[in-house]
């Protein structure tokens, strides 16, 4: 007799804020993005690529950082044996203030690789942060400016 079991396990993962170690006041994530150079005519479209999927990367980082991720997981089972795992993540927010604080490119022959440093000010402290909006007025903005029928 053949026996399947399926188990789902949905589990909300908090993240805590992470300040950089650079710079106080500031909450950091890095992303990486690489392009290969064979898969285009123009070397600066790799480049852009890269550098666009290192800046999602690091947006997501950002976001998990303040939102937390959201984890899922399925477990298929026969005849009392796993046959099937499956993990998913997903990250769902609103990312308003953030700003790129750095960006490291490297070539090669082959390829062009991207890390870009997003940010969000946590306060108004760092010199970077002096002009910005913190999370906090971030926040405020945002709730002052919902149509009534939202809230």
């Amino acid at each position: 007799m053949r026996y399947t079991r399926i188990v789902t396990a949905v589990l909300v993962v908090f993240a805590t804020y992470s300040i950089s170690a650079k710079e106080a006041g500031l909450l950091t994530a890095s992303g990486f993005g690489t392009a290969d150079l064979s898969s285009v005519t123009i070397a600066a479209q790799a480049k852009m690529m890269a550098r666009r999927a290192a800046i999602v990367d690091a947006q997501r980082n950002l976001s998990e950082q303040i939102k937390g991720i959201r984890l899922t997981g399925g477990t298929t089972m026969e005849e009392y044996e796993i046959s099937s795992d499956i993990v998913a993540t997903r990250v769902k927010s609103l990312l308003a203030g953030a700003f790129e604080y750095d960006q490291i490119i490297s070539e090669d022959a082959q390829s062009v690789s991207v890390e870009v440093v997003m940010a969000i000010c946590v306060n108004n402290e760092p010199e970077v942060c002096r002009s910005r909006m913190n999370m906090q007025e971030i926040e405020q903005f945002i709730q002052s400016n919902q149509p009534a029928g939202n809230e």
